[in-house]
């Protein structure tokens, strides 16, 4: 499995990170990050009550697990588009690219 993290910083500078495992697994794509030391937010703690982790997913969305509950009210009040969801909350099963605007 290929994960893809584009980060975008103010500056226009981009840096980007790959995330290749061989194991599928039950971790979220923040802590993943983590651990390549890419911080993506994370105010609330990883338990989606924030949306400082959200990250626009390019590549891999129809292969995420379908939106959580705080996902759906976060869209629903415009603090997320469609087109993003929040690292806290997918772990990642497939290839999978996103961007993260800093």
């Amino acid at each position: 499995m290929r994960i893809e993290i584009t980060v975008r910083y103010g500056n226009g500078k981009e840096k980007c990170v790959t995330i290749e495992t061989e194991n599928v697994t039950q971790r979220s794509l923040q802590d993943l990050a983590l651990d390549e030391g890419v911080q993506i937010g994370g105010a609330c703690g990883g338990i989606g009550l924030c949306t400082t982790c959200r990250v626009q997913v390019t590549r891999g969305a129809e292969h995420l697990p379908p939106l959580t509950r705080a996902e759906k009210e976060f869209l629903a009040q415009k603090l997320l588009n469609s087109q993003e969801r929040l690292a806290c909350q997918i772990a990642p099963q497939s290839d999978l690219s996103v961007v993260l605007d800093k």
